[in-house]
């Protein structure tokens, strides 16, 4: 079955798998599209575009919060050319970051808000529409309205450096109307804002009926975020965190499925490693790009970087390899372990650093090759080879570095067949 053969016209099936998936008896509900269904599948041979002897690799994440100058500077110290601050509540991008004040959004929400299951339009005046229940809240609260823009978040943003829009959504629902849980997307690229200030309702804003979040079914909000992507044909949305919320793995298949758009899902997160998610999805046939942030772990050990591979330094080129899945993820990204090469010409698999490595191949079976050294190559068993029956799907290259400092690099996945 077609991966997207469930997305018919304007509307698509909720609860359609792959032909490989589990089967599913949930029931089908038609949904409604709010973007065209015109985008390519994901790439299922990442890199075959790169010349990586011109190449420029560009250090981001498609999810890290970023609150002040001191957070600031440790992405800075970590080589970021391009900031993507995924902030939430409200899941507002930080863009441009050297114009963001404290308590922007306080003062200047011009987007919708689910307001007693309503999308409603922007904006809106918090300090009023607080103040009609003020009496509702403890002294110390009361003293904060009105709302006021405090001072610059980075007094110090740095010339030069390279910023699209990004932010957490939360808060959504299922099919049925029930809530999905801890279920968060962000989307690198996509302009589209979500949800209030509010998150905890400290000042009663949900008990008065202002959704805190996305408060709309999932697809529907994937969709939000598509439509706000600046590139057309770069950026997309990411399943985050999936080991942190328990995600269900039907539930996974089904964002993936919903559109290419969605490109994947975050495998290293805090220090959280979701292999076994990616391995999982993979071994399915659908591709899924695997991501690599830090989240708010930003003083830990493993940091999560996504490293981009662009022909130029700019934001369409940063976005279009997100969308291609020219990048690779990195687990501290100091730069002290780079590839030099990935490829696979439809028989070899081909991995290169730029110092010594140890390399693991690994497909659907678990890992088929180790090699020391600056390179890998590893030959694929054809369909229908009297070698062994088929059963790699995937395969993708892992790095580690061989003097001990701690940096592995993974590749995107090549979809063999």
């Amino acid at each position: 079955m077609d991966r997207r053969g469930f997305i018919v016209g304007a509307t698509a099936t909720l609860g359609a798998v792959a032909a490989k998936a589990a089967p599913t008896t949930r029931k089908e509900i038609k949904v409604e599209r709010l973007v065209a269904d015109d985008a390519p599948p994901r790439n299922r041979r990442p890199y075959a575009d790169v010349d990586w002897s011109k190449s420029i690799l560009i250090n981001t994440t498609s999810h890290g919060h970023c609150l002040n100058q001191t957070m600031l500077d440790t992405y800075l110290k970590h080589g970021f050319g391009l900031m993507t601050i995924s902030n939430y509540y409200p899941s507002a991008p930080y863009v441009p970051g050297k114009g963001m004040a404290v308590g922007h959004y306080l003062v200047h929400h011009d987007f919708p808000v689910m307001v007693n299951g309503k999308r409603t339009g922007g904006p809106f005046d918090w300090s009023k529409i607080v103040s009609e229940w003020s009496e509702e809240l403890p002294p110390e609260l009361r003293k904060s309205l009105p709302f006021k823009v405090g001072e610059p978040m980075f007094p110090k943003w740095p010339e030069g450096i390279l910023e699209a829009p990004n932010a957490e959504h939360h808060g959504f629902r299922l099919a049925n109307g029930r809530h999905a849980g801890s279920l968060h997307m962000c989307a690198p690229g996509s302009a589209f804002k979500s949800g209030t200030f509010d998150a905890h309702d400290k000042f009663k804003t949900k008990s008065h009926g202002y959704e805190y979040g996305s408060g709309e079914f999932w697809g529907t909000a994937v969709d939000r975020l598509i439509g706000g992507l600046i590139v057309k044909d770069g950026g997309g949305v990411t399943i985050n965190h999936p080991t942190w919320t328990n995600l269900r793995r039907d539930l996974l298949l089904d964002i993936l499925d919903w559109d290419p758009r969605v490109l994947g899902i975050e495998v290293l997160e805090s220090g959280v490693n979701s292999e076994h998610y990616w391995d999982w999805a993979l071994a399915t046939g659908r591709q899924c790009f695997g991501f690599f942030v830090p989240d708010w772990g930003l003083k830990n050990d493993i940091f999560g970087v996504n490293v981009l591979v662009v022909p130029e330094r700019t934001v369409e080129a940063c976005l279009r390899a997100y969308r291609k899945g020219n990048f690779y993820g990195a687990n501290r990204g100091y730069g002290e372990l780079r590839f030099t090469k990935l490829s696979f010409d439809g028989k070899f698999v081909t991995a290169e650093t730029d110092k010594p490595a140890r390399f693991e191949i690994k497909t659907a079976r678990g890992v088929v090759k180790e090699a020391t050294g600056t390179s890998v190559v590893w030959e694929m068993i054809p369909r229908g080879s009297s070698r062994g029956p088929h059963v790699d799907i995937f395969a993708r290259v892992k790095a580690t570095a061989a003097d001990g400092c701690g940096e592995q690099l993974y590749s995107q996945p090549f979809m063999l067949f």
